[in-house]
């Protein structure tokens, strides 16, 4: 599963990836998840490893095996009313790419057709079927892996962009020399763990924390037609915003709840 030496066991070092997987929507609901079999060539454990880390799973309720069927998620992160959308610039986001994009070093890894994960398609509004170009690309820093990048777009964008091209220039100026512009930008920062691919990329073990970050831009005639997954090694990426008050816009909080 990994080289480097963890003292936590491998059945619950299994047991903490597929839960970050399964409550963030990794698989979807009515098909099921791979077989202990399959997962354990994954992982590149045994399958008594996979049982006891399944086992775990399923005692929590996040999922249950139906005879003759497999097993099948049963629960989702659930979402709070603190879950609100934070309004800022498309430009400002523009200037920080271009910025990583001078810092960074990019390696691509795959261009490719084919479907977007289920949490992807349902982002962007296509069928869990639909076909789209996926790229995934790694971009390197000091000469180190900073960030795992995996893009989805629709083929009416991403069939005009090539390997060469993704291996020296930002997603978002080759979207939109193929004609798409960019309207609104849809973001979302969760912390997650590194699976059995992320690991390999980002040369870190298995279970390591990392920073996701889920992006999907939307064009006024195309809707939302690029969805950009990318995961941050959380030793080396901060995430900073600075907020300001704007003259003539104070208002007051309702309660006396804490800060």
């Amino acid at each position: 599963m990994s080289e480097v030496v963890s003292p936590t066991p491998l059945y619950h070092r299994v047991y903490a990836v597929m839960r970050e997987r399964i409550v963030n929507g990794y698989y979807p609901e009515n098909i099921p998840v791979p077989s202990e079999a399959e997962l354990a060539e994954s992982f590149a454990v045994s399958r008594i490893t996979i049982r006891k880390a399944m086992e775990i799973l399923a005692a929590e309720g996040l999922v249950t095996r139906m005879r003759g069927r497999g097993t099948f998620v049963t629960d989702r992160a659930q979402r709070t009313q603190l879950n609100r959308t934070v309004v800022s610039n498309v430009n400002g986001l523009f200037s920080y790419l271009n910025a990583v994009g001078e810092s960074t070093r990019l390696r691509v890894i795959s261009l490719d057709r084919g479907e977007a994960p289920p949490r992807i398609a349902r982002l962007m509004g296509i069928a869990p079927d639909a076909e789209v170009v996926r790229s995934v690309r790694v971009r390197d820093l000091d000469g180190r892996p900073y960030s795992l990048s995996m893009a989805y777009l629709l083929p009416e964008i991403g069939a005009q962009i090539g390997q060469e091209e993704l291996a020296r220039t930002n997603m978002i100026d080759l979207v939109q020399r193929a004609g798409a512009s960019v309207e609104q930008v849809e973001q979302v920062l969760t912390a997650t763990l590194a699976d059995e691919y992320a690991a390999q990329h980002l040369a870190i073990p298995i279970g390591s924390p990392l920073m996701r970050l889920i992006r999907v831009f939307v064009d006024a005639r195309l809707g939302p037609f690029y969805a950009a997954e990318i995961l941050y090694c959380a030793d080396r990426y901060e995430y900073r915003v600075s907020l300001k008050r704007e003259p003539g816009k104070d208002f007051l909080l309702h309660g006396t709840q804490p800060e």
